[in-house]
């Protein structure tokens, strides 16, 4: 290939590149999930291990969110209902692993009502406080004290909805 025809093809892929092409090679970011409505931006924090989200907000000493080198994840507060939320966002390696994650922290943090099979959860917790927990794809969504349920649901929706949609298998 010639340096002409190089430079062209070089030019025609970045130009799909800026029109949004190609996005199904384009990895999953965690803070691009983060819904605009209700953020304090200030608070967004990219979460690297358990031990950073433990000094934001603590969950668990073990790393009940599967949160390592392999994962994306960002934390933020919203404005949500009367109150404020916290917002979880990690992308996992793969749907399984986050699938793994999503069980295993259900079953540690929930009541026994917690159905690992279903796609969300919202429960009340002893604090009065609205928790909830979402899936989808390789990504895991944690709402943590919502003032009501219609606030932890809609900021897990908005959530969900900045997330790629799970493929069929």
């Amino acid at each position: 290939m010639t340096r002409a025809a190089s430079l062209v093809l070089d030019g025609v892929l970045a130009s799909i590149l800026l029109a949004g092409g190609l996005t199904a090679q384009t990895p999953v970011r965690a803070r691009d999930i983060l819904p605009a409505e209700g953020l304090v931006a200030s608070s967004v924090t990219v979460i690297q291990d358990q031990a950073a989200l433990n000094a934001h907000y603590f969950l668990a000493d073990e790393a009940a969110l599967g949160l390592g080198p392999r994962t994306d994840a960002v934390f933020a507060r919203y404005r949500a209902g009367a109150g404020e939320a916290l917002l979880l966002v990690a992308v996992h390696p793969s749907a399984e692993a986050a699938g793994r994650v999503y069980g295993r922290f259900g079953r540690d943090f929930f009541s026994e009502r917690f159905d690992p099979t279903a796609a969300r959860f919202f429960e009340r917790i002893e604090t009065g406080d609205w928790v909830g927990a979402a899936r989808q794809g390789p990504v895991l969504i944690v709402v943590l004290e919502a003032p009501d349920r219609a606030a932890c649901e809609s900021l897990l929706d908005r959530a969900a909805g900045q997330a790629p949609a799970a493929k069929s298998p």
